[in-house]
């Protein structure tokens, strides 16, 4: 999977014009602050997504890694960018009066479909492209929030997913979708496979919504 996404993400995800000027510190900061402030949205719908995933687990390894995932997004991807929002001047208010754009809401509803309806390989491959792309993408962003929008390190949600809890999540998750992909029909692969590069899709028109 990790050859693959990369090829397809090189052509379709990470050419996304908004990526490409917050690399070079020429992207406005309130299109990075409707950024945030869509991540949040995301970020909720992920989480209500996960629990669905770890509620219809048949073993306990699966169980724990959907659940892990879970409590990542609540424990430390909710608090850091909420705190990166304040760099970019995010009132509370404004957060709260705020609505998911057709693309966030598109996303997430994506997201629920598949955790409420599909195996656990299906699940790891839908959110394959938001999870390991942040990977990627935040070795870029985090030394351009640095230098040209004068963000603290402490502040930068994307250095999360080079931590060792996210790397030890993202592992478990990838042996769920070894295992389901294993045990299955060349069917079955086929749909784990349309889910990554249907979510592939979501995650471009996530970016290019706010630029």
């Amino acid at each position: 999977m990790e050859k693959l996404s990369l090829k397809v993400w090189e052509e379709e995800l990470f050419n996304s014009p908004f990526l490409l000027d917050l690399y070079e510190g020429k992207l406005p900061r309130q299109k990075f602050a409707h950024y945030l402030i869509q991540d949040y949205h995301y970020l909720t719908g992920l989480a209500r997504s996960m629990a669905m995933a770890a509620a219809r687990a048949e073993d306990l390894f699966t169980l724990k890694a959907f659940y892990t995932h879970l409590r990542i997004t609540i424990d430390y991807e909710f608090p850091r960018v909420w705190k990166m929002m304040t760099r970019f001047g995010v009132r509370k208010t404004a957060l709260e009066n705020s609505s998911p754009k057709s693309g966030t809401e598109e996303y997430t509803n994506f997201l629920f479909d598949t955790c409420t309806k599909c195996s656990p390989a299906e699940v790891v491959a839908a959110i394959y492209p938001c999870n390991f792309s942040y990977r990627v993408i935040g070795k870029k962003i985090r030394p351009a929030l640095r230098r040209y929008y004068n963000v603290p390190e402490a502040y930068i949600s994307f250095n999360l997913y080079q931590r060792r809890v996210f790397s030890e999540s993202a592992a478990n998750t990838l042996k769920v979708l070894a295992t389901g992909v294993a045990r299955t029909s060349k069917a079955h692969e086929n749909k784990v496979l349309a889910k990554f590069y249907a979510a592939t899709k979501l995650e471009r028109r996530f970016w290019d919504q706010n630029y």
